[in-house]
């Protein structure tokens, strides 16, 4: 299905918001087919460009061949935006407009691109791309460099967004004088099919000659944006390299995004180059795609006490040993189950969830194992059959009978079962993930499970902290919940005061994780200009204000009080304080605390 003309203008204003924002980063895809633009959306690409080049890399071919006259290129072009890349995308698609054409009617050509549902034209391929005398006989004819001009000035007078090719700095200032919102500075078609590109321009050199034309088109006009299109770049740290250098505002990505036809990889390539901004911060990119993979699960990751849970999440996720996750209500159990099943190798199919239920009978067990048949009953499938090839999450196993428990045990050691009534053993081939709620501050020996599922579980469990022991993680879930509330992944962070962090910070949590959810639920709905103060988050949590003496304490008497009274515990004075325990220390140091 084409997209309407609305979700066409809403893809124009918010790319056009992005072209605003001096401080954005801007992606772009130039590719050939409908799987690459699917891929780069979901990497986070901001915008593609249907070109030609992208569709002959496709085909097995290199980008030199848009330059050849291989085929019709705006008949191309149309062929593959119009059934693949526009019914596979969101995102603004820029249509890649040849005009060597001399029967070209240009103004008839946008109409159609308009209608077609197209929210801007770049001029590719461009006479850039050629070699000086073949570039002069175009020239000749009114085929030329400027002839792109006029197409870019046409469109942008119809609304559309407009992107130029250029490669000198007189290039650039045509393209700048005549309106276009954006310039796309490409040195070179790369010719390899490898990451090893025969470039005819090294990395120092492009910087050069970019921070140059960058110069020259802020000169005249401040608000267009400078992207870098393709060249030798073919690894995210050489883009941070160049943009630190020039503080180019984008890139483009060709061959670098869609050489790897699977769009696994192309998912993998974009999303380096989406983390430009954090490499840019020098931001461990190992540890930031672990917060990653648990922060799409709403397991938020800084204390040390949850990256340590998060740890042993990614290494018992692999193969098919199974997983035990304990911690008290409302913890995060269950988003923990989720994140050991999509880090697995079976995250391809959704998982099976089985919640136990502390009924009387045999009901748990003829679910979990399945029933045979006998003269009254009829044959039951096991939870465990119909999850052979996925995980099983077992929740609140604490509340099957002992029975019950110990029979799960002989799963977990042998790989068999037999069904309710049956004789015949069975082998499963699900993944076992179980949850089990503990009482606060139990030992192992205290789970409420039988010693022989303790056994089986045995080094392979998750131990979640209960929120009071993660209170750095605090402003994160804060924000995370936030946006599940609004629904919105761009939801402002709430405006809390300092005094209502340190009465979240004081609280004891017994509900835990799934207690903030709660209160964060009831503070999102707040008017927006509201700043949430204490009394705010007493209202939420039904806690009466405490009566406290009248005190005119200076900072430095308010830590000390703090110290003496959590007899010098440092992290518990922070908690007291509503402080990280480094801004704690800062104090300290600068206070001349201790010394």
């Amino acid at each position: 299905m084409l997209p309407t003309s609305k979700h066409r203008i809403f893809a124009i204003s918010g790319l056009r918001q992005f072209l605003n924002d001096s401080r954005s980063f801007l992606l772009g895809a130039a590719i050939g087919s409908g799987m690459t633009a699917r891929a780069a959306e979901r990497a986070g690409a901001d915008f593609v460009l249907a070109l030609n080049a992208g569709r002959f890399r496709a085909m097995g071919g290199s980008s030199p061949a848009s330059i050849l006259p291989l085929r019709e290129s705006n008949a191309f072009v149309e062929g593959f935006g119009r059934s693949e890349i526009l019914r596979s995308t969101r995102l603004p698609v820029f249509f890649g407009a040849c005009t060597f054409n001399p029967v070209l009617d240009l103004d008839a050509f946008l109409d159609r691109l308009m209608r077609w549902g197209f929210a801007g034209v770049t001029n590719f391929p461009s006479v850039i791309h050629l070699d000086e005398p073949r570039r002069a006989i175009l020239e000749d004819n009114k085929l030329g460099y400027q002839r792109e001009v006029e197409l870019l000035m046409k469109a942008r007078q119809r609304g559309l967004m407009t992107i130029a090719y250029t490669r000198t700095q007189s290039e650039a200032r045509r393209m700048v004088e005549a309106g276009v919102e954006a310039i796309a500075m490409n040195f070179n078609l790369n010719p390899a099919e490898t990451a090893q590109s025969a470039s005819s321009i090294g990395l120092a050199e492009l910087a050069a000659r970019t921070r140059d034309i960058a110069r020259t088109v802020h000169s005249i006009d401040r608000n267009v944006v400078c992207l870098l299109g393709g060249g030798p770049i073919t690894k995210p740290e050489e883009l941070m390299d160049v943009c630190r250098e020039t503080g180019t505002q984008g890139f483009i990505g060709g061959s670098s995004l869609d050489r790897v036809p699977l769009e696994t990889s192309v998912l993998e390539m974009t999303s380096g180059f989406k983390t430009i901004n954090v490499l840019r911060e020098k931001v461990d990119l190992l540890e930031r795609q672990l917060q990653l993979n648990g922060y799409r699960h709403g397991v938020i990751a800084r204390s040390a006490t949850m990256n340590k849970a998060l740890d042993a999440a990614k290494r018992l996720s692999a193969g098919t040993n199974p997983v035990l996750i304990v911690g008290e209500t409302g913890a995060g159990k269950r988003r923990v189950a989720s994140l050991v099943h999509s880090l697995g190798s079976r995250k391809h199919r959704k998982p099976v969830m089985f919640p136990c239920r502390p009924t009387p009978g045999s009901q748990n067990a003829v679910a979990l194992f399945g029933l045979e048949a006998d003269k009254d009953t009829r044959r039951r499938i096991s939870v465990l059959e119909t999850a052979a090839e996925t995980s099983l999450v077992i929740l609140h196993v604490h509340d099957l009978s002992p029975a019950e428990q110990d029979k799960l045990a002989d799963l977990l050691e042998t790989g068999t079962y037999t069904a309710q009534n049956g004789a015949t053993t069975n082998r499963a081939e699900a993944k076992i993930i179980a949850t089990c709620t503990i009482p606060a501050r139990s030992r192992p020996s205290d789970w409420p499970i039988t010693a022989r599922l303790r056994e089986a579980f045995a080094g392979l469990a998750i131990v979640l902290p209960p929120m009071r022991d993660r209170l750095e993680d605090l402003p994160a879930l804060i924000h995370h919940f936030t946006i599940e509330t609004k629904g919105n992944a761009s939801a402002g962070a709430l405006a809390i005061e300092n005094s209502a962090f340190l009465a979240l910070a004081s609280h004891s949590w017994p509900g835990n994780v799934r207690e903030l959810r709660h209160v964060v639920e009831q503070l999102a709905i707040l008017p927006a200009d509201v700043l949430i103060a204490a009394d705010h988050i007493r209202s939420v949590l039904g806690v009466e204000p405490a009566i406290q003496e009248p005190t005119n304490l200076s900072e430095r008497e308010w830590i000390i009080d703090a110290l003496r009274r959590n007899k010098l515990h440092r992290g518990k004075t922070a908690r007291a304080l509503g402080l990280s325990r480094k801004t704690l220390y800062n104090k300290i140091r600068k206070l001349r605390i201790l010394e």
